[in-house]
This record gives structure tokens, C-alpha cells and sequence, in this order.
């Protein structure tokens, strides 16, 4: 997981975010694509009638057709019922992780930009800390440690997302302290709760926003990889990572969509929270305003 960088306060008057979405054609796609993802996956229940644990031995590894158009497992699953069950899994916790991460590293900075300190010194070294091990090691060691499963692993990878959080918003508070207007209401005797959520809190939400992006991304493909591990989701919970893993073994013998449509759900759902995260940074200029599309 990787940290954007901080974005300077925005002006009061910028241009609205609808009318720029109207401009940026590529990004609105995007973001409606992604938005399709989710609702297909959310909506899976009302949408298919297959349930994702129904065993049918009579249908056993039977390739997509008009009654499943994802196939079947080897034990006569709905693969379509699966992936929709899998998707909910993966993008639930994918946002709880970003969610979760996103307040923690938040209120981490916001004290540790505001008392300075102890407390800067403590947040700063225990985000360094956890920062020294990689975030899918990090989430097997709480996973084993715990019971394997979703929960763990959201829990392994909320704590080592929240840093990247803290960090990033914590050089942000200490910037937005030294300003002139901050200084001001600090001078006429404002109550520091009032200037740090008043004042300083507003600045931070866009800088949240992008990050959760990056995080959310990260997040879904590190939690197929512990699935694929056995440290995810277990059977017979579905998962995309999960499902990849039981699929692998039928790809030799030509039933590849057990795993093809898992991995390509996943392909689909990474690789457009990437393109939403890099082009809201990219026409955000050095103020934090919307830029004219290109």
C-alpha cells in the first residue's frame, strides 16, 4: 500500500465536482464501471436465483451455458452465484479495511500534528514500526495468530494501512498549523477542539478520499492473496482469492472458468480503483481545485 501525496487546502471557490465529471469523460466511466461492479455484486441475491453453496453432483463441472453462465464447480456450484457472493466478500471488507484504516490514521494525525511531542513521537514510531513488515506478511501472522478467515485478515491489513494514513495527514495538520488564519484563531482564543474540527479537519477530507482509493485497491487484491494462501475466507465461504485457489487445479484439464471469472472480477475491480485513485490526483492542481480536463 502506497501513501499520496498531501494536498494543500483548497481554495473556497472551486469549480463543482459535477460539472468537472461532466468534463472528465474518462473518469466518469470509471467510476461508473466501478459503481456497476459493486451494485452486481451487492444486488447478487435479487439478481440470481442460485444460491452459492448449493452442491448439484448431476451438474458437476459443466462449462458456461444459458442456466450457468459462469459454469460450474466440481461439485456442481453455480459459479455466477459465486462470484457475486465472492464479490460482496471482497469489496465489504476491501471497504471496511480502507474505512477503518482511514479513521484510525486520522485521529493518529490529528493529534500527533497537533500536540507535537510525546505523542507525535509515539504515533510516528509505531507507524515506522509496523511499516517495517510487508502488509500480507503482517496480515498471515495476525490471521495464524487469530483464526484464519475474513475477519483476521481484515484486521492484519486495517493495521498496517492506517500508517500510510497517518503519515500522509499528519505532515498535512503540521502544515496547516503554521498558516497564518490558524495562527489568527488560535491568538483570539479559540478552543483547540473548534480549530482542529473547524478548522483543520475540513482540509484533510480530500486527502482521506484519495487515499481510501489507493487503499481500497490494495486491499482487495492482498485479501484474494491471503484466500489464495488458505488465510482468507474459508470454505465455504466465497471469495475471489478463495475461489482462484480451488479453481487452479482444473485449469490443466480445460475448466478454466472455476478461476478465469474470480480472476477476472479481480482484474476488473484493482485495476479501475487504480484508475480512479491516479486520475483524481492527476487534475487536482497544486491548490486542490478541479482542473479543466484534458
Amino acid at each position: 500500500m502506497t501513501a499520496i501525496a498531501a494536498i494543500p487546502a483548497a481554495p473556497a471557490r472551486s469549480r463543482p465536482f459535477r460539472s468537472f465529471l461532466k468534463r472528465d469523460a474518462a473518469l466518469t466511466l470509471t467510476l461508473s464501471l466501478l459503481a456497476a461492479l459493486i451494485l452486481l455484486t451487492l444486488l447478487g441475491p435479487l439478481l440470481w436465483p442460485q444460491q452459492p453453496d448449493d452442491i448439484n453432483l448431476s451438474d458437476v463441472l459443466q462449462a458456461p451455458n444459458a442456466t450457468h453462465p459462469m459454469g460450474t464447480d466440481d461439485t456442481g456450484r453455480d459459479v455466477f452465484a459465486r462470484f457475486l457472493a465472492g464479490g460482496r466478500t471482497s469489496m465489504l471488507a476491501g471497504l471496511g479495511i480502507a474505512l477503518i484504516g482511514a479513521v484510525v490514521g486520522c485521529i493518529a494525525a490529528l493529534l500527533a500534528g497537533s500536540m507535537r511531542g510525546w505523542v507525535d513521537t509515539l504515533f510516528t514510531w509505531l507507524s515506522n514500526s509496523i511499516l517495517c513488515f510487508p502488509a500480507i506478511l503482517l496480515a498471515m501472522a495476525i490471521a495464524m495468530a487469530l483464526q484464519p478467515g475474513v475477519t483476521a485478515a481484515v484486521i492484519g491489513l486495517s493495521l498496517h494501512s492506517f500508517p500510510w494514513y497517518m503519515r500522509t495527514l499528519r505532515g498535512e495538520v503540521m502544515r496547516l498549523y503554521g498558516q497564518d488564519y490558524i495562527r489568527s484563531t488560535t491568538a483570539l482564543g479559540a478552543h483547540p477542539a473548534r480549530v482542529l474540527f473547524r478548522h483543520v479537519f475540513p482540509h484533510l477530507i480530500p486527502i482521506m478520499i484519495l487515499q481510501m482509493a489507493a487503499v481500497f485497491g490494495a486491499a482487495v487484491l492482498s485479501l484474494a492473496a491471503l484466500g489464495f494462501l488458505g488465510l482468507g475466507a474459508q470454505p465455504p465461504t466465497a471469495e475471489w482469492g478463495e475461489m482462484i485457489t480451488e479453481g487452479q487445479q482444473f485449469f490443466l484439464t480445460g475448466q478454466w472458468w472455476i478461476a478465469g471469472f474470480p480472476g477476472l472480477g479481480l482484474l476488473v475491480a484493482v485495476t479501475l480503483t487504480t484508475l480512479i485513485a491516479d486520475r483524481a490526483r492527476e487534475v487536482l492542481d497544486p491548490r486542490g481545485e478541479f482542473i479543466q480536463a484534458k
